[in-house]
C-alpha cells in the first residue's frame, strides 16, 4: 500500500513539473515574440521617410524653393534733365515715381551755392521734364519748369530749347560757362532765333568738338 502511494506521489510530481515547464516555455515564447516585434518595427521617423516617396519629397523641395523665389518685375523708367546749381548737370534716367531729390542726387548733389530754399525736393518728376536748380542770388531762375515748359520739354524729348533757355540754364550745360552762355544769348538777340542746333557753331568759342558734345542735350523747338 505504501508502495502504491509512493508511485502516485511521484507521478503527481512529474506531472506538476511538466506543467511548470510548459508554462515557463509559453511565457518565454510570448516575451520573445514581443521583443522580436519591437526590434523589427520601424521607427516613427523611418516610417515617415518610407511613407513619403522620393518624387513626392522632391515636389515638396521644389515647391519650397519656388515659394521663396521672387518673380522679377520690370521697372519702368523716365528721363529727365537737371541743370543749374548741381554738380553734374545732365540728362538722367530714373524710375517712375522719382522725385526732384532723386534727380539731384543722380546729378551728384547740390552745388555749394545752390539756393535750396527755392526748390521743392519732394516734387514728382515727369518724363521729359527739365528741372532747374537755382543759385543763391539768381533772382530770375526757377526751381522747376512750368507746366507749359514741361510739355514743351516732353515734345522735344526733355532737351534744352536754345531759343527759350536763359543764360543760367545755358551755363549749366557741360562745357558752357557764364561767358559762352552770355554769347549764346547775345547771338540769339542779334541774329534772331536759332534755326538748327548746328547754328551754335556760329557762336564765338563753340568749336566742332563742343558742338558735338552739346548736340544731344539741346534742341530748337519749332
Amino acid at each position: 500500500m505504501d508502495l502504491f502511494n509512493e508511485v502516485r506521489r511521484r507521478k503527481a510530481l512529474v506531472a506538476a513539473a511538466l506543467l511548470f515547464a510548459l508554462g515557463v516555455g509559453l511565457i518565454g515564447q510570448t516575451v520573445l515574440e514581443r521583443l522580436t516585434s519591437q526590434e523589427t518595427r520601424p521607427a516613427s521617423g523611418e516610417g515617415a521617410a518610407e511613407f513619403i516617396s522620393e518624387p513626392f519629397a522632391d515636389d515638396i523641395v521644389d515647391q519650397d524653393i519656388s515659394d521663396r523665389t521672387a518673380t522679377p518685375t520690370k521697372v519702368a523708367f523716365i528721363v529727365a534733365y537737371v541743370s543749374g546749381a548741381v554738380r553734374a548737370p545732365d540728362v538722367y534716367r530714373l524710375p517712375v515715381g522719382a522725385r526732384v531729390k532723386d534727380l539731384v542726387l543722380a546729378a551728384g548733389g547740390l552745388s555749394d551755392d545752390a539756393d535750396i530754399e527755392r526748390i521743392n525736393l519732394a516734387a514728382p518728376i515727369a518724363d521729359g521734364q527739365h528741372v532747374r536748380v537755382p543759385w543763391i542770388g539768381d533772382g530770375t531762375a526757377v526751381a522747376e519748369s512750368t507746366p507749359d515748359e514741361s510739355r514743351a520739354g516732353a515734345d522735344s524729348g526733355g532737351l534744352l530749347d536754345l531759343n527759350r533757355a536763359t543764360a543760367a540754364e545755358l551755363d549749366a550745360l557741360p562745357g558752357i560757362g557764364k561767358v559762352l552762355a552770355g554769347r549764346i544769348v547775345e547771338w540769339r538777340e542779334q541774329e534772331g532765333p536759332f534755326q538748327s542746333v548746328d547754328d551754335l557753331g556760329k557762336v564765338e568759342g563753340i568749336g566742332p568738338a563742343l558742338l558735338a558734345k552739346l548736340a544731344p542735350l539741346v534742341t530748337v523747338a519749332p
